[in-house]
């Protein structure tokens, strides 16, 4: 079956383009955002409104606590039992968002991955994270070329699996993949660089006049810590830290800004990875969707194996 999938850097315009075509193709959305699976990260991640979701079916949104570890394999595992489940309805769908390392994990299973090994971990965690990319480098040069400098909890994980398995991460992956019942046709909406800088810097601004720092403070009430896996997302780190009274707000607000920026361009490289990806130059909502139209039509409407 296959799946169409708009993705893009954030703030380009994904869910408001993803919202007009499932209304006018009557087709639910399934989230492709690692940070909207989780409750309460409503503002800084910008879910969809309440409003929209009453109009549209959305999936994959408001799957677990913040202080509890959702991986990739778990958001794969999930993302396909919900496409498994739709399309046995009968119901077609769209998967749309810009976490690529989860987008890329429903369409390449993970294999069966031992469970952590504490003592192993905590021996790992010892070391920084230049050490930790060094030996994978030389234990798993392809994971490890997949894999960005500064992902330390994926660069513990393959070396956990080397250790326990005795094989690179990488092979174990490739075994692992084989014939899927889901095929992605991918979508990527683009925007010139200046503009989409000045599109997050404003979305941010947004954010925080529609109370941000509230859902923060709430978030660190529930004890959320700034250097949790979900908060390093979103601006949630950098204001969790003022709210620690570590920084000033202004300082807090820029270093979020420049985060976000640098995420869109780590998007974008994910992007051009993408084979036979559709690239497309966001104008505006209406007009972009507009042009999709016919082509999410036609990858949804072409034939492909069933769902099982």
């Amino acid at each position: 079956m296959r799946v169409p999938v708009l993705t893009g850097p954030t703030g380009v315009g994904k869910t408001e383009v993803a919202v007009i075509l499932a209304e006018r193709l009557d087709i639910d959305l399934i989230s492709g955002d690692s940070r909207q699976v989780y409750c309460w990260l409503d503002i800084g991640t910008a879910k969809p409104a309440r409003s929209v979701r009453e109009r549209v079916k959305y999936h994959m949104l408001d799957m677990v606590e913040p202080t509890k570890r959702y991986s990739a394999a778990d958001f794969a595992r999930d993302c396909r039992a919900v496409m498994h489940r739709l399309g046995s309805e009968g119901r077609k769908f769209m998967l749309v968002g810009g976490s690529g390392m989860y987008i890329r994990a429903v369409f390449r299973p993970f294999f069966e991955a031992p469970r952590p090994d504490p003592e192993l971990r905590a021996g790992l965690e010892k070391l920084d994270t230049p050490s930790l990319l060094a030996r994978l480098r030389t234990k798993d040069p392809a994971r490890a070329a997949e894999l960005h400098p500064n992902d330390r909890q994926r660069i513990v994980r393959a070396l956990e699996v080397q250790e326990q398995t005795g094989r690179p991460m990488s092979e174990l992956l490739r075994e692992s993949a084989g014939r899927q019942p889901f095929e992605p046709a991918y979508f990527v909406l683009s925007m010139d660089r200046v503009r989409l800088h000045r599109r997050t810097d404003e979305r941010f601004d947004r954010m925080m006049s529609e109370g941000l720092l509230d859902e923060v403070r709430q978030l660190s009430e529930l004890g959320l810590k700034p250097d949790s896996d979900v908060a390093d997302a979103y601006g949630y780190a950098e204001l969790l830290r003022h709210l620690a009274g570590e920084m000033p707000l202004s300082e807090a607000v820029d270093r979020a800004k420049a985060k976000t920026r640098a995420y869109a361009r780590r998007q974008l490289t994910w992007c051009r990875k993408l084979e036979r990806a559709r690239w497309l130059e966001f104008t505006d909502a209406e007009q972009t969707a507009g042009q999709l139209h016919p082509e999410v039509r036609r990858v949804l409407d072409s034939p492909g194996p069933t769902t099982g």
